[in-house]
């Protein structure tokens, strides 16, 4: 839908635009838990290292992983594990991030490799609300997606 489109160009075109400036990554450490939604609801659990000024230009980069328990309800999905890289930055209480995903397992949402997308809000210095999307963005069939909610705690 054209809809979908303008707000995913719109997101791409914020993260440009985040990523044009220096960073302000801190190096952490987060433990995530929540659910993936709207298809295949299923718990979710993740972790997240930190790492200020590791890509060009002083850009930060997380290193994760995310373990999504296997679901029935959209698509028959079994439990997966995906590692991801990605460039982060924000402003204020606010993070985006941009970079790629890859699955154990090809599933009914998602390829092996996929591209993530990252929105989140900072509520205390230890406490975050955070959306991630993974799709393969067109470059093979299924491209339904998988989207993650969590709840995420820094040490």
């Amino acid at each position: 839908p054209k809809g979908a489109v303008y707000a995913i160009l719109a997101f791409v075109a914020i993260l440009l635009l985040l990523f044009s400036v220096k960073s302000r990554g801190e190096q952490t450490l987060e433990f995530e838990a929540g659910s993936a939604v709207l298809r295949g609801e299923t718990p979710v659990i993740g972790l997240t290292i930190g790492c200020p000024e590791c890509g060009p230009v002083n850009t930060s980069y997380e290193f994760g992983f995310d373990l999504v328990g296997d679901s029935h309800d959209y698509e028959d999905s079994p439990n997966s594990i995906g590692p991801r890289v990605m460039l982060v930055d924000g402003y204020k209480k606010f993070e985006a991030g941009l970079g790629f995903q890859w699955w154990n397992v090809e599933t009914g949402y998602t390829c092996q490799f996929t591209f993530a997308l990252m929105a989140r809000y900072r509520a205390t210095d230890r406490v975050a609300v955070q959306w991630r999307h993974s799709s393969s963005a067109g470059s093979c069939r299924p491209n339904v997606g998988r989207d993650l909610v969590t709840v995420a705690w820094r040490f």
